[in-house]
């Protein structure tokens, strides 16, 4: 086996919530059909048989379209220095 990095590249249901810091529940009903209508970016997951499997280097891109859709605030200069 060679050594390439300690961080796996597949991720189960509790791996990924853990890195995403939500309750795998919650992950759980993101991946669901409904869920995933209602979300305007889909949290990116494979099914394999019944197991919900996540690449790691997907959930990273999608924090970041996550971000790059968020709203930024415009903070107004000026005020106490």
């Amino acid at each position: 086996m060679s050594e390439q990095s300690n961080t796996k590249l597949i991720l189960n249901l509790t791996e990924a919530a853990e890195l995403l810091g939500i309750k795998p529940s919650q992950l759980y009903e993101h991946t669901r059909a409904r869920a995933r209508a209602r979300q305007r970016i889909p949290i990116p997951h494979l099914r394999l048989g019944k197991r919900i499997c996540f690449r790691r280097e997907s959930l990273e891109r999608w924090i970041a379209q996550l971000e790059d859709a968020a709203p930024t605030c415009n903070l107004v200069s000026g005020g106490a220095q």
